[in-house]
């Protein structure tokens, strides 16, 4: 498995630290070590990525990853590039927005900025791009929580979040540890579902309006802000999930399967967006909302 461009040119040991303490770390033996007694070593895995995590958290999340409907999704997800074809074509959300990818346009092409992925999943925008995750997908870099990164105070130039936000159980924390790790005048990339239904990945916690992304990257000067994926991407999900309630008539285990059931038939109708994403006030009955701002 290769790892990203990033870890060839041994940038991230550089900006590596201890997520518990923030104190600096060593290398020796092949793993990273703490100097406080209990915290690490931290060590790679067989296939390159750098496990920032301790095994309990690790282990955690991947049987989180493998109950309900989350099983089905993680096996699709061993094969990237079929689970995000399929996606597109039949998941009702079309998004219409900026991507996360456009952060690198923000830079002089001469320029070599270190861009963090938070809740990378097992998609890579950019071979430059570093991943980093709490479940080991093959294109993760970093195995880490976003709740405690692993990285310097102001050691790099962007940072993205993709419909990340929604399923750590603090945002606001994991907001200020993606600021933290931010360089002064550093990019942020956010995105994050508004009238969506409840989406376990592995769990679901908050929604955020436009004014409540404003507030939350209050620390940001706002470059850019919109709608994602617009007011009929929220229709055909919600009526998705409510015909997969109705017909999984009372079942409570049921009910996500007969939701991505209806997700699969209702997912081609999302082109309507193309307009609908468009119309003047469409933000406030968006599927999901982003924010593009520069670190004050």
């Amino acid at each position: 498995m290769v790892r990203g461009a990033i870890i060839d040119q041994k940038i991230i040991p550089g900006i590596l630290i201890c997520p518990l303490c923030r104190g600096d770390l060593r290398e020796a033996g092949g793993k990273l070590w703490c100097g406080v007694p209990g915290h690490g070593p931290f060590s790679y895995d067989g296939e390159g990525r750098i496990l920032m995590t301790s095994p309990e958290v690790l282990e955690h999340f991947t049987k989180e990853h493998k109950k309900g409907v989350n099983r089905l999704k993680s096996f699709f997800k061993r094969y990237p590039r079929l689970y995000y074809l399929l996606w597109h074509i039949f998941c009702p959300i079309f998004f219409t927005g900026l991507r996360p990818g456009a952060v690198l346009s923000f830079f002089p092409k001469s320029e070599n900025p270190i861009v963090l992925n938070i809740g990378s999943g097992p998609k890579r925008i950019h071979p430059s791009i570093i991943n980093i995750d709490v479940v080991p997908f093959d294109v993760v870099d970093v195995v880490a929580d976003a709740s405690s990164l692993p990285f310097k105070d102001e050691s790099v130039d962007a940072v993205l979040s993709e419909n990340m936000l929604e399923h750590v159980a603090d945002p606001h924390r994991a907001v200020s540890e993606m600021t933290r790790v931010l360089k002064r005048g550093g990019i942020m990339y956010a995105s994050i579902p508004f009238l969506t239904p409840y989406h376990a990945s592995p769990d679901d916690f908050v929604r955020f309006t436009k004014s409540g992304l404003r507030a939350l990257f209050s620390d940001f000067e706002l470059i850019k802000e919109g709608v994602d994926a617009g007011p009929w991407s929220a229709f055909l999900v919600f009526l998705a999930y409510w015909l997969g309630t109705i017909f999984s008539f009372g079942s409570k285990k049921a009910a996500p399967f007969f939701g991505l059931a209806f997700m699969l038939i209702l997912g081609p109708l999302k082109v309507f967006d193309i307009i609908f994403a468009r119309l003047p006030g469409a933000h406030t009955v968006a599927a999901q909302l982003y924010f593009v701002g520069r670190k004050k």
